[in-house]
């Protein structure tokens, strides 16, 4: 059995260097941007209006009203001094204008603008956001729709993102049943291939769903579909060392070499990491829901390039534990910037991340955290910009 960190290590040597692809706009949320994107554009692009009112040029009045300027409006205008010009939110300030009196605050009478006005006042002046240069978004982010929004304001209609790769989760077990079929005594219902199927969904990468029974030859048939159109596959259950545990022998069978098979991590021990010559890699992960998740969050997420930022963070309460194996925790962020770990029943847990945001990352030696002890916690996917 090897540690969390030697098991991380392999995974990262093997992982994918996918190719970029251009995508529009609307089909890049949630992946990775291949290139840096740098403002083609001053921002504002022009001296305009931040408010409704009087473009004035000069600094004291009266000033005689010359003319409209709206929104859109491309003929340039000129002031000279005692002139004023009818200005609207978002329109180009006038060449030569000293400031601008909002609507409110300004009095015509008989043709002449009356009012005080301080220089420069409510002008946006261009570049004062961001000048022509300026970096965006550096590549490597996630995409997320304020990325998105600002890449349109660059004028960008596509933009290079890396692929995503093909993946298949291939649930086992003979008592694992669909959500919406009646339950035998005995069965239960597969949550695992919700969970991976949404978790991948965040990321832009619509998984394909197989189950197999708990037969070599039914094992073999589905993981030998699944590699015929997919670069990764990813079982639940049937990793452990039953009797009827039978993905090792499986995935050795379809030419998968495996790297590692367990790894001293609480929960998921069992997991297991292979590739093939074809570039094609395999996670096993074991059945219980909080395994699942772990194994996912920290080892999968791993290989797809999204490792989970660690932020060290004071535990709330005091925590005892048994010292051994790496632990990976639900844990709840307080307003107070501590961090809660929820008590959980075990890696059978189904409920366990529900209420959190994240794991803490507890190491092997600890027997107990006490009270402000740092300790690294790691946002969901889900949470990490909330």
């Amino acid at each position: 059995m090897i540690s969390v960190e030697e098991a991380l290590s392999i995974i990262r040597e093997h992982r994918q260097n996918p190719p970029k692809e251009r995508v529009e706009l609307g089909r890049a949320l949630g992946r990775v941007l291949a290139q840096d994107i740098v403002s083609p554009l001053d921002f504002p692009l022009f001296d305009n209006s931040a408010m409704d009112g009087f473009a004035v040029g000069s600094p004291e009045g009266p000033w005689e009203i010359i003319g409209e300027i709206t929104a859109g409006a491309s003929t340039p205008v000129i002031l000279q001094p005692c002139e004023a010009a009818r200005i609207f939110t978002g329109a180009p300030v006038p060449s030569r204008t000293y400031g601008i009196i909002p609507q409110e605050d300004a009095t015509v009478l008989e043709g002449l603008l009356v009012g005080t006005v301080r220089k420069g006042g409510h002008i946006r002046c261009q570049a004062e956001e961001a000048p022509a240069g300026y970096l965006v978004a550096q590549r490597g982010a996630t995409i997320t729709p304020p990325h998105l929004a600002a890449f349109a304001s660059c004028g960008l209609e596509v933009i290079e993102v890396r692929s995503l790769p093909r993946v298949t989760v291939l649930s086992t077990g003979n008592e694992v049943v669909p959500p919406g079929q009646a339950l035998q005594f005995g069965q239960i219902f597969n949550s695992n291939a919700t969970a991976l199927s949404s978790v991948l969904a965040l990321r832009g990468i619509r998984a394909e769903f197989r189950h197999a029974k708990d037969s070599g030859a039914e094992l073999c048939y589905q993981i030998r579909e699944s590699m015929k159109s997919s670069d990764l596959l990813i079982t639940t259950g049937g990793i452990s060392v039953g009797a009827y545990d039978l993905v090792h022998s499986a995935i050795e069978e379809m030419d998968f070499q495996v790297k590692f098979h367990g790894v001293a991590v609480k929960p998921g021990k069992p997991i297991a990491f292979g590739v093939r010559d074809d570039g094609k890699s395999w996670f096993g992960l074991p059945g219980n829901p909080l395994s699942t998740w772990v194994g996912y969050l920290v080892f999968v997420s791993t290989w797809l390039g999204d490792e989970s930022p660690g932020e060290p963070r004071p535990v709330a309460c005091n925590f005892d534990r048994k010292p051994g194996r790496e632990e990976f925790l639900p844990a709840k962020r307080l307003p107070s910037g501590e961090v809660t770990i929820q008590n959980i029943v075990g890696s059978h847990a189904n409920f366990g991340l529900l209420e959190c945001e994240g794991l803490v990352r507890v190491s092997p030696e600890a027997s107990a955290l006490a009270q402000g002890d740092l300790i690294d916690f790691l946002p969901f996917p889900w949470s990490r910009n909330s």
